[in-house]
């Protein structure tokens, strides 16, 4: 049973989101709820949870104020909120889950699935780290993004990746110098996290690095020779849009 508590200022977004989860699970047990931010946090330093839905505005102390005294962390984190898309991305780069606001079942279907599929990882201080350096930049090439594994998290500018080859519900992740990892994220998450950054779906299975094409191979059906020095190939439905950034 995964021991959850939810902190929202708002009551109305606490019932709903809880009735919704009951629905959708019988593993998450609500251990309990607080519309004020600082009750819950006195909850959490002094009683183990294994999973917290936190929204990020709230009066007097906001979800990551909340985080930042908490440290270090040792459950998983979903954010419920009503953010903007600058704040919702910068979430994701932080290898964090979140669930916009006004929830959706099939989202937070979703979200939950991947709580129950994973170990307890807990928020690690360098997911909390680049997500709080996301929030404070101001211009998107300084952020990074945070690839993240069972043993580790490794935070990457984006310019450094490649490219992305989807394996499954997975996605290989390929860097200069030759480095590779292993990440439990779908092609399309990545394609929506890298989507400013110079990044093109050349194929179902490919992502792109444009500034990393080193050639462009006209026969066999046409394909890309990377950086890497990869062969990458090209779907019949992208050429097209894809020759508009090479020529």
């Amino acid at each position: 049973m995964i021991k959850a508590i939810v902190i929202d200022d708002e009551l109305h977004a606490i019932e709903t989101l809880v009735w919704k989860i009951k629905n959708l699970s019988e593993n998450i047990h609500i251990q309990a709820t607080f519309t004020d931010p600082e009750e819950g946090l006195r909850y959490l330093q002094s009683n183990e949870i294994d999973l917290l839905f936190l929204d990020i505005e709230m009066p007097i102390l906001g979800g990551f104020d909340i985080l930042r005294r908490l440290q270090p962390i040792n459950f998983d984190v979903i954010f419920v909120t009503a953010y903007d898309e600058y704040g919702i991305k910068a979430i994701k780069y932080s290898a964090l889950d979140y669930l916009l606001k006004p929830v959706q079942e099939e989202d937070l279907k979703i979200a939950l699935e991947k709580v129950a599929k994973k170990k307890k990882q807990g928020l690690l201080p360098a997911q909390l780290e680049v997500l709080l350096q996301n929030m404070n930049a101001m211009q998107k090439e300084s952020r990074r993004i945070a690839l993240a594994t069972k043993e580790s998290i490794e935070l990457v500018h984006p310019k450094d990746i490649v490219l992305c080859q989807a394996d499954n519900n997975y996605t290989m992740v390929f860097m200069q110098g030759r480095k590779k990892k292993l990440i439990s994220k779908t092609l399309k998450e990545f394609e929506e996290t890298l989507e400013d950054h110079h990044f093109f779906r050349t194929h179902q299975s490919y992502l792109i690095n444009l500034n990393h094409i080193q050639e462009y191979i006209r026969k066999d059906g046409g394909y890309m020779v990377m950086s890497n020095q990869m062969k990458v190939p090209i779907a019949r439905s992208k050429k097209e849009e894809l020759m508009k950034f090479l020529i």
